[in-house]
């Protein structure tokens, strides 16, 4: 999602051209020239570049501190279950 936008966004600020194969469909999409007057708004586009890169990275550091803690519950529960084989024998020779 915010990679996409991200990539999206930077293509079009960045001056990235589309470009298709083929003179034949080039011939049929042919499009218009673009009026004088329009130019891109740099401005709002590196804003909204900005807080989509924010965004990344925190989801990115929250993904990574989610794994992390995922990772340590899991290897704990392991133990824990490890454990209690051992010490079900010894209980129930106790009984």
């Amino acid at each position: 999602g915010v990679r996409k936008a991200l990539s999206v966004l930077r293509e079009y600020y960045g001056g990235a051209a589309f470009l298709q194969g083929g003179s034949h469909f080039a011939a049929l999409m042919q499009q218009p020239a673009m009026p004088v007057t329009h130019t891109k708004a740099t401005g709002a586009g590196t804003g909204i570049i900005n807080i989509l890169e924010v965004c990344e990275s925190d989801f990115a550091e929250n993904l990574a501190k989610e794994e992390t803690e995922e990772a340590d519950a899991q290897s704990e529960y392991e133990k824990t279950t490890q454990e209690n084989k051992v010490m079900k024998p010894l209980k129930d020779q106790d009984v």
